[in-house]
């Protein structure tokens, strides 16, 4: 016995499937034919920009740029322009130039002012290839901030030997510009996938009028075990002869499999979430649960996380003979990492400082004890103090943390001489990069109505919502507007009104901590 189709069921098989290939095959062409093309307009405006900062930069100039001190330079300032007008020329993300060595890149000039001689610590094979080589080189990689892609390109000069490579130029975008290109090219797919399902949808409502009650029944109750919270349910239509239906309960099927996949992710991003909490409690319960009392010092401290764990951690530790220790410290990274990490910093900083009385030796231990298991491309900057209030004495060491600033109860006569920043010696690497480092005590005589003002890069990186940073100067010219006689407690109080007024409403991207210490006079 053959089996009886309907003739309007076999010219409408045929339409449906010619729908759906040409609704798959156009969405597809218009999503390569975009990314294609951006890719290809990015790798020529990459490759031009790296090219020509490489064959314009000036060699003189930047052989002039050496030093830290020289970025607020005459030589600095002319490369940086120039970098900043190929950024913008050429609608990128960031132009830098490089100076390498040993085995190790430095960075040299950038439009972003990040500092002359400060560690490149995610140079790739590409990196070395291009300066060895002397060749343009395609690079990608992903830091602390986001993933780049770009190309890097020698600057080459004369040498007594030769060609040599001065330096390296590199022409990068942010990747979620990738991103938001596929966006744009789902949002013009979007109309055809819609108008197309419209199409097929009328098309299955025509055929659905030869269908049995059966299966619509089998349909009915699965939908409704599906609602009862049965996740994972499915239905098998029984026929010879598969129709529309049939791709239904198909679908059907999948969407039961997906929900309770969804379902079981769900739960799993709770579970996280408990995680974080309890991450979160942990990291509350290791901040000091109130200020400790020593005598002849007023202290006041304060810390914002960006998120629900932060990465940044201050400490006060009432010592022996009535002495005070402050740790400020800011853990590479975000969210549970940064917050694992944090919690073992702070712990040894702690431990190390009531066994050594040194802050540099507590760093020096720290930093062993850390490097030992930090996760790889992770580190805490990290700044130890230790106070005397009999004495006025203060002793620091640092550790890639943002310099303290101290404000003198008797300001100099020259107001551009206020406030004063307390820069340290030797080495300044943050703690769990290398074992080997040693840091060096830094000692400070206090006045009576001194103040020492520690804080993190969030407070100095807080944007408003044009992407402007606070920066040192507005700090500065705050501190000199207060009163020389401000207790910590308002001098933070006033900082962070003043932060918030200018940040607006855009959101806070970093932790913000601050820590201020007084000698009572």
């Amino acid at each position: 016995m053959k089996l009886r189709v309907p003739l309007f069921i076999k010219m409408m098989l045929p339409i449906v499937a010619l729908i759906v290939l040409a609704i798959g095959l156009t969405g597809y062409r218009v999503y390569q034919a975009s990314t294609r093309r951006w890719q290809a307009e990015m790798d020529t405006r990459l490759e031009r920009v790296a090219t020509l900062v490489a064959g314009t930069a000036n060699p003189d100039t930047l052989k002039l740029v050496r030093k830290p001190t020289d970025i607020d330079g005459p030589a600095y300032a002319e490369v940086a322009a120039q970098l900043e007008q190929a950024v913008t020329a050429g609608n990128l993300g960031w132009v830098g130039i490089y100076y390498r060595e040993d085995d190790y890149f430095y960075y040299w000039v950038d439009q972003d002012f990040t500092g002359v001689g400060y560690p490149f610590f995610y140079a790739t094979p590409e990196h070395f290839a291009a300066y060895d080589q002397q060749q343009l080189q395609r690079v990608q990689y992903t830091d602390e901030f986001g993933s780049y892609y770009g190309f890097v390109a020698p600057i080459i000069i004369n040498g007594e030997n030769g060609p040599q490579t001065l330096g390296l130029v590199e022409a990068v975008v942010d990747l979620e510009s990738r991103t938001l290109l596929q966006r744009e090219a789902l949002n013009q797919v979007w109309p055809i996938l819609i108008g197309g399902s419209v199409v097929a949808a009328l098309l299955s409502l025509l055929i659905t009028v030869v269908l049995v009650s059966r299966p619509l029944r089998q349909l009915r109750r699965g939908t409704l075990a599906l609602a009862g919270g049965q996740f994972g349910h499915t239905i098998n239509l029984r026929s010879r002869v598969k129709d529309e239906l049939h791709e239904v309960a198909d679908t059907f099927n999948q969407m039961s499999s997906q929900l309770e996949r969804l379902y079981r992710e769900q739960a799993e991003r709770e579970r996280i979430q408990r995680e974080i909490e309890i991450a979160r409690t942990v990291q509350q319960a290791l901040f000091p649960a109130q200020i400790p009392q020593v005598d002849g010092l007023e202290i006041a401290a304060f810390c914002r996380p960006h998120r629900e764990t932060s990465g940044d951690f201050y400490d006060l530790l009432a010592l022996d003979q009535g002495q005070l220790g402050v740790v400020v410290g800011d853990v590479s990274g975000k969210s549970i990492p940064a917050a694992m990490v944090m919690v073992a910093a702070q712990s040894t900083i702690r431990a190390e400082a009531h066994a050594h009385a040194s802050p540099a030796q507590v760093l020096n231990q720290s930093n062993v004890l850390l490097h030992r298991n930090m996760p790889h491309g992770m580190f805490v900057a990290a700044s130890y103090a230790c106070l005397d209030a009999r004495s006025g004495e203060m002793v620091w060491a640092n550790a890639g943390q943002i310099y303290p600033v101290l404000l003198h109860r008797l300001r100099p006569a020259d107001p551009q001489a206020y406030p004063r920043y307390l820069e340290a010696t030797g080495a300044a690497f943050p703690l769990g990069l290398n074992a080997a480092i040693n840091y060096d005590d830094q000692p400070l005589k206090l006045l009576p109505g001194d103040t020492v003002l520690f804080y993190t890069d969030g407070v100095i990186e807080a944007m408003n919502p044009a992407n402007e940073l606070y920066g040192f100067e507005r700090l500065e010219a705050l501190v000199r507007s207060l009163a020389a006689d401000l207790s910590p407690q308002a001098l933070l109080e006033a900082i962070l009104v003043d932060v918030a007024a200018f940040v607006g409403p855009a959101e806070q991207h970093d932790d913000i901590t601050l820590v201020a210490v007084k000698l009572r006079g």
